[in-house]
């Protein structure tokens, strides 16, 4: 009798600590926000401070890394992230994250995944109503003229 109570006590605290230990695994990535460009989904996460942006694609290659702060979200109009193509450019498309601390764009070109400059921004867009174009222009040309100086 002494063991089986053993054995049910031992299994009672390894069960409590696998699922406790899932708990706090599953709420260290927080998902901000998702949008869809280019048939690629994009997920921001939230993980801890830090904010990460999930691409769901192998078929563009990404450089560069997120520099704003958690919580990031995309700017969108009508509940859909706002994305402008240029081509004088060679852009095919720039969105725009938004954190904490500022803005990023990410431009997609031909077979790449671009995370552009960081700007810090006193006050922020609205994230329902996105910006001007004139801000995804910035970002799209501003790669191009860094790019092929």
């Amino acid at each position: 009798m002494k063991k089986i109570l053993y054995v049910a006590t031992v299994c009672m605290f390894v069960f409590s600590c696998r699922k406790e230990g899932e708990k706090t695994s599953s709420t260290m990535n927080v998902i901000t926000d998702t949008t869809l460009v280019k048939n690629v989904l994009l997920k921001l996460e939230d993980s801890s401070g830090i904010g990460i942006l999930k691409i769901y694609s192998n078929q563009y290659k990404v450089s560069g890394k997120i520099k704003i702060k958690p919580p990031c979200y995309f700017l969108k109009r009508d509940g859909k992230a706002l994305s402008f193509s240029y081509p004088d450019a060679a852009v095919d498309e720039t969105i725009i994250m938004q954190g904490k601390n500022g803005v990023q764009g990410i431009i997609f070109k031909k077979d790449s995944i671009i995370y552009e400059d960081y700007f810090p921004i006193t006050s922020p867009y609205n994230i329902q109503e996105g910006a001007d174009e004139i801000v995804y222009q910035d970002f799209a040309h501003r790669f191009y003229k860094n790019k092929y100086k």
